[in-house]
């Protein structure tokens, strides 16, 4: 509203104001005509051959309107070219930004495995090439918040190789939004079995409008995994050697999984024949014993879940500082650090989640790009 009246107030002529606004609309519906075109080819899979001709003439009209107002350039349209270009050079400098940040995160997100092992008294330390550290429990129930939710979080990497320590049940929790109001219950949350013992992740989906971080955002999520361990598929029972080859044991959904998950559910080193119950969650067949084992670890689950979260909760959150790296040439130094400027400016403040502060464990760790 502000800019509409300051550009009303600087115009101060309607004539020009005018040309501003006709070039805005004639590119509008020339850009319309261009993405209508690709999304019929694309996303509706008509032929191009199909779609050519009236893309032809539909642009062929709107080009011959906007050849027509880009002759106001001098006398006003101007100010919408610029202002155009300027917001575009906001976007793209985002985009490039996000895309180098990403880069740089994908060479520290690797399998729970590759970070900590199993030693023969069932404890966990951190592999050789981070200290082979045996790691200290920590009473209570950790939720990690995971941006990506795939492979292991980043602040859980950089948590346990500086306290070198783990909570006694962990989860992995990654918040996802979908293009929609609300979401149902019966297809809100999504549960993983990591590999690492008692650690779970746990997706889950959201519309834009449901609101999901609350005060008992803990106790949602231990019902959720609580549930999942009592009716979801049996955990597969482990020993003491297990050294966690696969991050995941099974999936609530298996349309859900992530690309780090798909060869779990498909390596069957047994060579056991593959079950789907109806509630779409493949487990492997096994015998009596075996059974019986993956109850008792079952029922041993719960216990550990129950007694950490009656001992305390608390919520990890990952704070990435990023620089850029020494060395980089001075155009793309130049484009990191406004990118670095514009996300240090806009990104969300543990203050505000709607969480325990008293209870908030913030990690931080820096990230070269």
């Amino acid at each position: 509203m502000i800019g509409t009246v300051l550009i009303a107030g600087i115009f101060n002529n309607t004539t020009a104001l005018g040309n501003a606004y006709g070039v805005c609309v004639i590119f509008v519906t020339f850009f319309d005509t261009c993405m209508v075109t690709l999304t019929a080819i694309f996303v509706w899979k008509y032929s191009p051959l199909l779609v050519f001709l009236p893309w032809l003439t539909i642009a062929l009209m709107d080009g011959a309107f906007l050849s027509s107002a880009l002759t106001k350039f001098p006398h006003g349209a101007w100010f919408t070219i610029l202002l155009a270009i300027l917001l575009a050079c906001i976007l793209l400098e985002w985009r490039f930004g996000k895309e180098q940040q990403w880069a740089a995160e994908a060479t520290d997100r690797h399998p729970t495995s590759h970070f900590i092992k199993r030693r023969r008294d069932n404890r966990l330390q951190l592999t050789e090439r981070y200290g082979g550290t045996v790691l200290s429990p920590i009473a209570g129930l950790g939720i990690f918040f995971d941006k990506a939710g795939e492979t292991t979080p980043l602040v859980f990497s950089a948590f346990i190789s500086k306290l070198v320590a783990v909570p006694e049940v962990m989860i992995f929790f990654h918040m996802r939004a979908l293009e929609r109001p609300s979401v149902g219950d019966e297809e809100r949350y999504h549960v993983t079995r990591l590999g690492v013992p008692n650690c779970y992740r746990l997706v889950l989906r959201h519309g834009f409008n449901d609101r999901v971080v609350t005060e008992d955002l803990g106790a949602v999520v231990y019902d959720v995994v609580r549930r999942y361990i009592a009716n979801g598929p049996a955990p597969r029972p482990t020993n003491t050697l297990d050294e966690m080859d696969n991050d995941v044991v099974h999936c609530l959904d298996p349309n859900e999984r992530q690309s780090n998950d798909t060869t779990t559910h498909s390596s069957s080193s047994d060579n056991k024949p593959i079950t789907t119950t109806k509630a779409g969650v493949m487990h492997t067949s096994a015998p009596t014993s075996s059974r019986a084992d993956a109850e008792a670890q079952r029922a041993s689950e719960i216990v550990k879940l129950d007694a950490a979260y009656t001992h305390q909760i608390l919520y990890i959150i990952g704070k990435e500082e990023m620089k850029v790296k020494p060395g980089t040439n001075l155009v793309r130094a130049t484009l990191l650090k406004t990118f670095l400027w514009m996300r240090e400016n806009s990104r969300t403040k543990v203050a505000d989640l709607r969480v325990p502060g008293d209870r908030v464990i913030e990690v931080g760790f820096v990230k070269e790009v």
